[in-house]
C-alpha cells in the first residue's frame, strides 16, 4: 500500500518570537503525489505577530473520519496517536500511512484533541458533536499548556492537493498593557494586576453549529485558574492565555442561552466578562471587560478560532472595592481597546512587523486560454511610528513545466500588484498571473514574499486537468 500523509501547515500568529516561515510544504522523496494537507490557520493581530506556541501546535490524538461522498454513510473511522507524528508541535507534520485509501469523492472529516471519545460505532455526518464531544465534566476552559480542540472537512480528490482546513473550536483570550498607560491609581501594572473570566460558557461543539450555540455556565462559575498580563516578569505559559468555548455572547448571557437579552448593545451583568484584580499591597481592587465594541456600542459573540487581545490604555480611577460591584457596573473606571483577527490565513513575522495573506489553495486550474489569474491578496503591518523596511518586494519563479522553463517563464508571468511591492495600507491588494499564447498546460511555480528579513514562499501549480 502506498504511503498516505497528512500534512500541518500552522500559519498562526499568536505569541511572540522572533522567526521567519517558508510557507512551502514538506516533500518526502519518493513519497506518493496524494497527500492530505492539514493547514490550521489563525489570524493576526495589530502592533503583534508572531507564530503559535507549541502546545497551540500540538496533536494529542486525530480521528479521520471517511463517508461516502454520495450518500454520506459511515466507510471507516481511523484514531492517530499523537505519538506517531513526525514533527509534532512543529509548524509542518506528518501522520503516518492510513489504513484505507480514501476514493475520490469521499468526504473527510479530520477531528483532533477530543477525549474522551466513548462511540465511534454509530457516528454519521449528522450527529459528529454528539459522539466527539467537548463535554464540560472533562474541560469548562483550557489554558496555555493544554491541547486544543480542532476540526476540519474536504472532499477527496486524485488530481489535486487534498488539503483540511483545521479550525479550532475555542476563542483565545489575552490582556495587556498599553505603551505609556494614563493612571490615576499610580500603580496599577502587569505584576500586580491579575483576572480570571466569569459566566462564560462551560462547553461547546467540535463542529461549528449556525447559529453559534454553547452550553452555558448554569452555576455561575468562573476560571478556576489565575491569569497574567502579557508584560508579567517570569509569567508562565499557562497564565498569559485562556481558551474558551463558542458562545453567542453578544445575546445571551452566560447562564442563559434561550432567553436572550433585549439588544447586543444592552448591558448584563451576567454577560461573560473579565474581572482584572489589582493588589494595592494586601487590598484589592476590582474592573470589569467585557467583549465590547465600543465604536459601534455592541458586544461581541466569542467565535471560535478567534484571538481577542484586550490593551489597557487608561486607569481613570481607582479601581472598586468589592467585587460584586465591580460586576454590576459596565467597566466605566478604565478603558481599552479590543482587537479581533480579520480572516487572513496566513501571516509570516519576525516580532515587529509581518506579511499577511490570503491565498488559493495550491492549484488553478487553467481553461486552455490566455487570460489572468488571482493567486489571492496580500498586505503587511506595521506597528504605529515603525517606519517601512527597505527590503519588500514580491517574485515569481516557475520552477517545473511540461516545456523547457525559460519558456514558461516568459509566458506565465507576475501582472499584479506593479510594482510588485506590498501596501501597507491594510488594504490587500491583489496577486494575479498571466499566461500568454501558447498555452502551456501544466506548470508549477513559487510566489516569494520579502519583507525585511522575512521571507515567505507559496508553491502554485496550474494545470488544465480537472
Amino acid at each position: 500500500m502506498k504511503r498516505i500523509t497528512f500534512l500541518l501547515a500552522c500559519l498562526i500568529c499568536l505569541t511572540a518570537c522572533n522567526n521567519e516561515f517558508n510557507g512551502s510544504p514538506d516533500v518526502i522523496s519518493g513519497e506518493d503525489d496524494t497527500r492530505i494537507g492539514l493547514l490550521m490557520p489563525d489570524a493576526e493581530m495589530v502592533s503583534v505577530y508572531s507564530t503559535a506556541t507549541v502546545s497551540e501546535n500540538t496533536i494529542d490524538t486525530v480521528w479521520v473520519l471517511v463517508f461516502d461522498g454520495t450518500s454520506l454513510t459511515k466507510k471507516w473511522i481511523e484514531k492517530i496517536e499523537g505519538s506517531k507524528i513526525f514533527k509534532n508541535g512543529d509548524a509542518s507534520q506528518l501522520l503516518p500511512q492510513l489504513k484505507h485509501k480514501p476514493t475520490p469523492g469521499d468526504s473527510i472529516i479530520c477531528i483532533a484533541n477530543i477525549n474522551p471519545v466513548t462511540d465511534t460505532t454509530s457516528v454519521t455526518i449528522s450527529n459528529i458533536n454528539a459522539h466527539f464531544r467537548l463535554d464540560p465534566t472533562h474541560k469548562t476552559y483550557y489554558t496555555g499548556s493544554d491541547h486544543l480542540p480542532m476540526s476540519g472537512g474536504f472532499r477527496w480528490a486524485t488530481t489535486s492537493g487534498n488539503v483540511c482546513e483545521m479550525v479550532r473550536a475555542v476563542a483565545k483570550i489575552q490582556i495587556r498593557m498599553g505603551t505609556s498607560v494614563s493612571d490615576f491609581s499610580a500603580n496599577f501594572s502587569a505584576e500586580n494586576v491579575s483576572y480570571q473570566i466569569y459566566h462564560h460558557a462551560a462547553g461547546g461543539y467540535i463542529i461549528p453549529t449556525s447559529p453559534i450555540s454553547g452550553q452555558p455556565n448554569s452555576l455561575g462559575a468562573h476560571t478556576s485558574d489565575v491569569f497574567r498580563l502579557l508584560q508579567k516578569n517570569v509569567a508562565t505559559q499557562n497564565e498569559l492565555s485562556v481558551y474558551l468555548y463558542e458562545y453567542a455572547s453578544s445575546s445571551y448571557t452566560g447562564l442563559n442561552s434561550t432567553t436572550p437579552i433585549s439588544s447586543n448593545s444592552a448591558f448584563n451583568s451576567d454577560r461573560q466578562h473579565i474581572i482584572l484584580t489589582k493588589m494595592n499591597g494586601a487590598t484589592p481592587y476590582f474592573y470589569r471587560l467585557d467583549l465590547y465594541d465600543f465604536a459601534t456600542d455592541t458586544y461581541f459573540d466569542t467565535k471560535r478560532n478567534h484571538h481577542y487581545l484586550f490593551t489597557i490604555n487608561k486607569v481613570r480611577s481607582e479601581g472598586y472595592d468589592r467585587l460584586e460591584e465591580a460586576q454590576k457596573y459596565p467597566g466605566s473606571n478604565i478603558e481599552y481597546t479590543l482587537t479581533i483577527d480579520d480572516g487572513a490565513k496566513e501571516v509570516a513575522s519576525n516580532g515587529q512587523y509581518a506579511i499577511v495573506a490570503t491565498l488559493t489553495p495550491s492549484r488553478i486550474l487553467i481553461d486552455n486560454s490566455t487570460g489572468t489569474y488571482t493567486a489571492g491578496n496580500v498586505r503587511h503591518l506595521l506597528p504605529t511610528g515603525l517606519p517601512d523596511p527597505v527590503v519588500n518586494s514580491i517574485s515569481w519563479e516557475v520552477t517545473s513545466s511540461n516545456v523547457p522553463i525559460a519558456t514558461a517563464t516568459s509566458r506565465i508571468t507576475l501582472t499584479s500588484p506593479s510594482p510588485s511591492v506590498m501596501t501597507s495600507t491594510n488594504q490587500p491588494i491583489n496577486i494575479q498571473v498571466a499566461q500568454s499564447s501558447p498555452i502551456i498546460t501544466a506548470a508549477k511555480g513559487t510566489l516569494t514574499f520579502k519583507l525585511g528579513n522575512i521571507t515567505y514562499q507559496k508553491e502554485i501549480e496550474f494545470s488544465n486537468v480537472p
